[in-house]
């Protein structure tokens, strides 16, 4: 019984990754009628969350993967339809779901909201959790994928967090008190200083800023914008090219945001980023004296 049990729920998960609109889902509304615009909340916004939150705590940012996407489109098809968080029942756990997309990694983790209204406060909510408080705070993670089923009123989400196996875990060393947070500040000041707009952020531009502050971090240097267009040509993110005009703003060494934001400002080509009054959106994301800025209209 329990092998039938188990194939039954692969077959939903299968169908999950391949067909499930879970946008589409229509699940018992659990808030007034009454509310008005609630989060959209997609998978680059969760991501955004998620980010910001470890920019905050000068914790490295994650970027996706495609087979973890996969991996938590099938653990949520599985916990709605069979309640089964754990994957107890149906076999299906977060490491079973890895081992179905071919996916090595040397530490998981995962955080689930079920059910919720739109307007939570995702992080406070993942925060009041012991567990996964100190998931979110795991300094050796790199990849996450992210499964989202939202209706009208209500927003279930399951992302499953990853070292991949390949990345040796280390301990946390000092780093530079500051981050994206206040890089991000000490632009948008500089930018209305100079009679400019302040740049708003995008969550699918996080999305390219993440990737991109990876990329210098693992090669330990500026890469001279090497890897800006082949991000943008991605299958998946393509689109974010051609939806707006992109520029990307690189910068290293300096021990605050305002030394960084004043290298910007005196080096040719780099200070449109404060100066730009057709930059609209942006975002920004910075860590251990590396910093990437994308700006976009």
């Amino acid at each position: 019984m329990r092998i039938l049990i188990f194939l039954l729920a692969l077959g939903v998960a299968i169908i999950g990754i391949q067909m499930i609109d879970f946008r589409g889902i229509k699940v018992p509304s659990l808030i007034s009628p009454y509310s008005v615009s609630p989060t959209d909340w997609t998978k680059e916004k969760v991501l955004t969350e998620i980010n910001d939150f470890r920019q905050a705590k000068n914790l490295g940012v994650l970027v996706t993967n495609s087979k973890l996407n996969k991996a938590a489109k099938a653990r949520l098809a599985v916990i709605t339809s069979y309640e089964d968080i754990l994957g107890d029942s149906t076999g299906l756990s977060r490491e079973a779901s890895l081992e179905m997309v071919d996916y090595s990694y040397s530490w998981v983790g995962d955080l689930i909201l079920l059910d919720s209204i739109r307007d939570i406060d995702l992080i406070s909510f993942w925060e009041n959790i012991p567990n996964s408080k100190q998931t979110l705070e795991e300094i050796n993670l790199k990849e996450v994928g992210i499964a989202v089923k939202q209706t009208d009123k209500t927003v279930t989400i399951y992302v499953i967090l990853s070292t991949p196996k390949t990345v040796v875990a280390t301990r946390r060393l000092s780093v530079v008190s500051w981050g994206g947070p206040e890089l991000w500040t000490a632009i948008n000041k500089r930018r209305v200083e100079l009679g400019v707009n302040e740049l708003r952020q995008k969550d699918e531009l996080c999305t390219i800023a993440a990737i991109r502050l990876n990329q210098v971090l693992d090669i330990g240097k500026l890469d001279g914008h090497s890897g800006f267009e082949s991000t943008l040509s991605r299958e998946d993110l393509k689109w974010i090219s051609e939806k707006y005009n992109i520029s990307e703003f690189l910068i290293s060494g300096y021990d605050t945001p305002q030394l960084a934001v004043d290298a910007w400002e005196n080096t040719l080509g780099h200070k449109k980023l404060l100066s730009g009054g057709e930059y609209v959106w942006g975002c920004v994301y910075a860590q251990s004296r590396f910093g990437v800025a994308i700006a976009a209209y």
